[in-house]
């Protein structure tokens, strides 16, 4: 999309994001998206394969023809004919040239797979499919209309079935999911192969090659054409070239260290699997005609030096052992042996006859080939994300990482009322005076009346430096005395005076430059945003449907969520929590007795509340205990200070605490949210509210002048009782409401590790620290390959019906039911299940009941699953879909994007000459927790986590190391190790490569790290994503101050897990590393919740609490997988590849100690700490062969492209750059590149 999706510059990237947006087929105005025409492109394509064009496809583009004419109208096809097959053959006799791409990949295959290699009896060549061969998808939606005949919606081939439906294509493949369990292959030679894999000779890859690239002629049938006559159909190869990122890039100058960095992708697929490119294209987004379109020719600043091949062979499963040269047995290696690589049986079929990928990956040359031996989709999409995963390992700057994330910025509610002069706003700033040494403390404290302003407001931005920073961005109206955003017409900026009143709809606020007093009438539909880039809106509350100001913040923060396992969360963290909010009146039982314990506590000496040692100072301080209405004290304070507290609250006041009804307390934090000055003194709050009788008695609902308060209630998991599992849900604070959420990552992504003085030089106004680095990321995908878990309950999922309620026809869809129009109009029929889906799947299922969409046989409703054994009628579940990326469909979340931009540019009045650059704030790690399954004592409780843990480094890459994981609806077996960064299966490379990255850029950043649990904590609580989806809110809401670890330990709010010792053996429970407390959720979680006391008990955050045999049982099974993963690295030639620190980590956990230092030795722990790491050799090691490599890159790319008459005064430009001392200090403090071991 961009160089760097964690930089923003809306105006700088326009043009860029145009021209994606065409590219993805996404254009509504673009017409070559028609049907009709890319049918007809179709036509000319198949001329150029040699074949006849079908003439029963219409003509869209007209021809002129003579009157007196006879015969058939003529379309552009047939004109084109002649011509093109005159064409065709000139360029047969002059060549038959592949793409530049291709040549260099044919050039490998030549080179490392000689005919030579293959067995007498197989004269099969192994070369890539010719241009005249295949017939190349090179434009976006091209692939949708191949998947089907022209004159039919379905096709099937080899078990795999196409639908053409409203939605786009539903494609069912013959698996229904994929399988991590022995299906990795790794071609010897070219690099080290990691014990986990499969090792394949080089000999049986290239009988796999010549097979794959040869595959039956059935095969090849092109489904546009199966219903044509046979001498008319088309048999050929498919193909697609695509160019994702592996670098991301800080800016396009080519003087600075980071350039965008694209691999490029070939993906060779017979005919009648054609919609497996439909899928990556949709993906990754196609790049177009690699003839015409070769990265190096025509961007070589942004070539890697990366190619890569897929060709997908469905057909190799039924291939013997013998056949493709693996040894009998007798003559085979222990690791043949055991990876099944040999054979007894000459009729034995290589893997079993299951689903493999067999790889060829070699980092001198810069290429990764593979063939798939399967069809399903998440094989293909899995190995796109292998490919750039080596390439980052070799290219370095880089990781690709199997992450979410999501940008976050605050919310609140305002209520009815908002006034810019709120010190919320944060627009203007005032000096406390400081107590008057001749006022008494005590009166202080009891004071009544609102006192006015003492000290002069001083306002931090003015409407003029507002409009001079927006320029031509925003046009002035001088009669409005507002502006109005050029961008998006909805968007007001507003002086700085401006107040809201719900009471008569009126914004109220002060010409700018006449200083008369305007009104208008707040709309719905519109952003006021004050000159600090503050923004107010009117909105009416989807659960409670109560009209409210919401005010969002200018801070953002970035989560990002890396090396968390499979249904840990990654696309959870960016999804709202308003799904698991639900809404009622607040009710009071009993007013009078609320009434009177609210003024008892409005009126008590909180001064008094301390434990003996604990008393707080107050003159000293220069103050009076705060008055709980008073502006200086904030909500949260105020629950905080309502809350019990042991540790430091005395038992007089704590029992006295726990003496208060609980509708009491909610109604003290009710007023405390609603409280004005404009109500008058403290004891104002009395006339505000009221109940209403009700058949002569007083009722239970509460009102707040005149109208009816309601109050908001958030889900956080089960609860194991005697009744069984019961929902846990939890009040909300009155001003809360759920932060802005942009999702930026959802699986696989790239990041780029930078010093912060490159940041500084490109963004100054940011103030980025030179001391450190700071991650940026670049998402891979442009549609994730969701999975709707919850879709199958109408209504549960609104962004899946939303989605699949859109009938463009360009949604790729899997492992749905094909539903007839019958079906449609039963469930039409039936009212009371219609109408629990939201609106857009209602009216899918209307039209295609009413006749609507009579031209397609079969629809998908969304909670349909794919019946996958008809007999016992099990439904699979592992439906997926591909979700386009919000902001390239919707206009909303474009503007959310856009706002997040804006927002921060007035806060800290950054000019757009300057992008605005968002690196990730804290980590957040997810762990998917299983807890004891009586059924099953086989899977052991990994349940041993609180909701929030920290690891210091080593410890986490420890836990990362093994990725331990529960079951996941989206792969075969029960649960398992998923490798180093939960990328283990995924990756062809040594695993250790991936975690010196890992944990270098941790060490260089120094981000907080923060991992969640999903699933379930003990066996007395199931959280699932509850936790996951809270998170954002609490800490979008902290400070980065508050976010530090080291202020976190000091303030008590995390603890250290200790060691235990049970039945005289040593439980090392503290990999587990500190855990939150009741303090963090006491003073944090406080600012979403308005009661937190029973929120996570001493059972949730300690769990062994709940069980000790559980806890001793699960932190045993972890730490003894870590173990063995740890004796893996030392068979493969893994630990040799390790950073110096993490060699150190790895013999201490293999024997105890490393000379003299365990893990808790100062020492030790200072190996993980920056200043040690940059000054190191082995660091200073990894600069240096970075320069190195990037050197013979440009070099290489120099000499081809003068081969190639191409003009390369840019990379001539960059080399020298690359070659200067300059360049060395400029990528101090990045990743650099991973230096191996032979090289060293």
């Amino acid at each position: 999309m961009s160089i760097n999706e964690s930089i923003f510059n809306y105006y700088g990237q326009r043009q860029e994001w145009q021209k994606l947006i065409d590219r993805l087929g996404l254009n509504v105005k673009d017409m070559s998206n028609n049907r009709e025409l890319l049918r007809e492109y179709i036509n000319l394509k198949l001329m150029t394969l040699g074949l006849s064009p079908i003439s029963a496809i219409d003509t869209v583009i007209q021809t002129p023809s003579a009157p007196h004419c006879e015969g058939p109208t003529a379309t552009v096809a047939t004109l084109a004919q002649d011509l093109i097959a005159s064409m065709r053959a000139q360029q047969t006799l002059i060549n038959n040239q592949l793409a530049p791409v291709d040549v260099k990949l044919q050039a490998v295959l030549d080179k490392v797979f000689p005919a030579s290699m293959l067995p007498a009896d197989c004269a099969l060549p192994i070369k890539i499919p010719t241009p005249f061969d295949t017939f190349q998808v090179d434009r976006a939606n091209l692939a949708f209309e191949l998947c089907t005949p022209l004159n039919s919606n379905y096709y099937s081939a080899d078990g795999n079935q196409n639908f053409r439906i409203p939605q786009g294509v539903l494609s069912n493949p013959k698996s229904d999911k994929r399988s991590t369990v022995g299906t990795f292959h790794v071609c010897e030679g070219g690099a080290k192969i990691s014990c986990d894999k499969f090792a394949v000779p080089a000999k049986t890859m290239a009988y796999m090659l010549a097979q794959a690239l040869n595959p039956p002629k059935h095969m090849l049938e092109l489904p546009f054409t199966a219903t044509q006559p046979e001498n008319n159909k088309a048999y050929c190869w498919t193909s697609v070239y695509m160019t994702p990122p592996a670098v991301p890039g800080l800016s396009t100058a080519r003087n600075q260290p980071h350039m965008q960095k694209l691999i490029e992708v070939r993906y060779f697929a017979p005919g009648a699997f054609v919609a497996n490119l439909g899928f990556v294209e949709q993906i990754f987004c196609n790049r177009g005609n690699p003839l015409m379109s070769d990265l190096m020719t025509v961007d070589p600043d942004k070539f890697c030096g990366v190619s890569c091949m897929i060709v997908l062979a469905p057909h190799l499963t039924t291939i013997k052992k013998k056949e493709c040269g693996l040894p009998h047995y007798d003559q085979a290696t222990p690791k043949q042996r055991k990876d099944g690589m040999c054979w007894k049986n000459e009729n034995e079929l290589y893997n079993d006859g299951k689903a493999f990928k067999l790889t060829y990956r070699s980092p001198v040359d810069g290429v990764v080939i593979t063939v798939l031996a399967d069809s399903y989709f998440g094989y293909s999409k899995k190995e796109i994300k292998t490919m750039i995963s080596f390439t980052a390992n070799i290219v370095g700057f880089s990781q690709e990482e199997h992450a979410g994330g999501c940008y976050t910025s605050p919310v609140y509610s305002w209520g009815r009322t908002f006034r810019s002069a709120d010190k919320r706003t944060g627009l203007y700033k005032d000096s406390m005076p400081s107590v008057s040494s001749t006022m008494n403390l005590a009166e202080m404290a009891v004071q009544q009346t609102v006192l006015q302003p003492i000290a002069k407001q001083t306002i931090t931005h003015t409407f003029e430096s507002m409009r001079t920073l927006l320029g031509n961005k925003a046009v002035y109206m001088p009669d409005k005395g507002y502006l109005v955003d050029r961008t998006y017409s909805n968007v007001l900026y507003m002086p700085e005076s401006m107040n809201i009143e719900l009471s008569d709809r009126n914004v109220v606020y002060k010409h700018p430059e006449t200083g008369a007093e305007l009104t208008m009438k707040v709309k719905s539909d519109f952003m006021y945003i004050l000159p600090n880039g503050y923004q107010v809106q009117l909105i009416r509350h989807p659960i409670s449907n109560q009209w409210m100001l919401l005010g969002t913040e200018q801070d953002v923060t970035f989560l990002f969520k890396p090396a968390s396992v499979s249904g840990a969360g990654k696309s959870e963290l960016s999804k709202s929590v308003m799904d698991a909010v639900t809404s009622g009146p607040f009710i009071v039982k009993d007013f009078e007795l609320t009434m009177k314990q609210t003024e008892e506590i409005m009126n008590y000496d909180f001064s008094k509340r301390f434990k003996a040692g604990k008393e707080f100072n107050y003159q000293a301080a220069g103050r009076a205990t705060r008055h709980i209405l008073c502006a200086e004290r904030s909500l949260g304070s105020v629950i905080q200070l309502l809350t019990p507290d042991n540790e430091e609250f005395n038992e007089e006041y704590n029992t006295w605490l726990r003496s208060m009804h609980p509708d009491t307390m909610s109604f003290v934090y009710l007023i405390k949210s609603r409280y004005r000055t404009s109500w008058g003194d403290y004891n104002s709050w009395k006339q505000q509210f009221r109940i209403d009788k009700v058949n002569g008695h007083n009722g239970y609902a509460l009102k707040c002048q005149g109208i009816e308060v309601t109050c908001n209630y958030l889900r956080v998991g089960q609860e194991k009782s005697d009744e069984g599992w019961l929902w846990r849900n939890f009040r909300l604070r009155q001003d809360f409401y759920p932060a802005v959420r942009f999702q930026n990552n959802d699986d696989i992504g790239v990041s780029l590790v930078t010093n912060g003085k490159n940041l500084q030089k490109l963004a100054p106004r940011q103030k980025f620290s030179e001391n450190r680095s700071y991650k940026l990321t670049s998402n891979c995908e442009f549609r994730y390959f969701q999975r709707p878990d919850d879709a199958c309950y109408p209504g549960i999922d609104k962004k899946c019906e939303q989605d699949l309620g859109r009938l463009e026809g360009k949604t790729f869809i899997s492992n749905f039911e094909p539903l007839n129009k019958e079906f449609c109009q039963q469930l039409a029929d039936d009212v009371m299940t219609l109408e629990k889906f939201t609106e857009p799947m209602q009216n899918v299922i209307k039209k295609v009941a009413n006749g609507e969409l009579n031209e397609f046989d079969a629809v998908v409703i969304s909670s349909e699953f794919r019946i996958t054994d008809p007999v016992k009628k099990t439904r699979t579940a592992n439906v997926r879909y591909l979700q386009t990326r919000d902001e390239l469909l919707y206009t909303e979340t474009q503007q959310q994007k856009y706002l997040i931009e804006m927002r921060k540019r007035l806060q800290l009045e950054i000019p757009f000459s300057e992008p605005v650059v968002l690196p990730v704030s804290v980590y957040v790690p997810g762990r998917r927790l299983n807890t004891v399954d009586p059924k099953n004592a086989g899977i052991k409780p990994l349940s041993v986590y609180g909701p929030i843990h920290y690891q210091p480094i080593p410890y986490l890459m420890l836990d990362w190391l093994a990725s331990l994981s529960g079951k996941s609806p989206s792969t075969t077996g029960s649960g398992s190790l998923e490798g180093a960064l939960t990328k283990g299966p995924f990756n062809n490379m040594l695993m250790s490569i991936d975690l010196n990255y890992a944990c270098l850029a941790l060490i260089l950043g120094n981000e907080p790290v923060l991992s969640t649990a999903a699933g379930s904590i003990g066996h007395k609580l199931k959280v699932e994503h509850d936790i996951t989806l809270i998170i954002p809110e609490i800490f979008t809401r902290m400070t980065a101050s508050e976010l530090k670890i080291e202020n976190l330990i000091k303030s008590g709010c995390l603890e250290q897990v200790q060691d235990l010792v049970v039945d005289g053996k040593t439980v090392p429970a503290s990999i587990l590393g500190y855990r939150i407390t009741s303090k963090f959720v006491k003073k944090y979680f406080a600012r979403i919740f308005d009661s937190v006391d029973s929120l996570f008990t001493e059972e949730h955050l300690r769990p062994e609490v709940q069980s000790m045999a559980n806890y001793v049982n699960g932190v045993n099974f972890i730490y003894e997988n870590i173990k063995s993963c740890v004796e893996e690295y030392y068979t493969d030639g893994s630990y040799e590849e390790l950073l110096p620190p993490l060699k150190v980590l790895f013999d201490i956990v293999k024997n105890g100690s490393s000379n003299g230092l365990t893990l808790t030795s100062p020492e030790f722990m200072k190996m993980f700490e920056r200043e040690e790491v940059i000054k190191s050799n082995w660091y200073q090691q990894r600069l240096i062969q970075a320069q190195r490599n990037e050197i013979a890159l440009l070099e290489k790319e120099t000499a081809t492209l003068k081969a190639r008459k191409v003009p390369v005064d840019g990379l001539v430009e960059r080399l020298a750059y690359v070659r200067s001392a300059e360049y060395v200090k400029d990528i101090e403090g990045s990743l650099a590149v991973h230096v191996f071991a032979e090289d060293e």
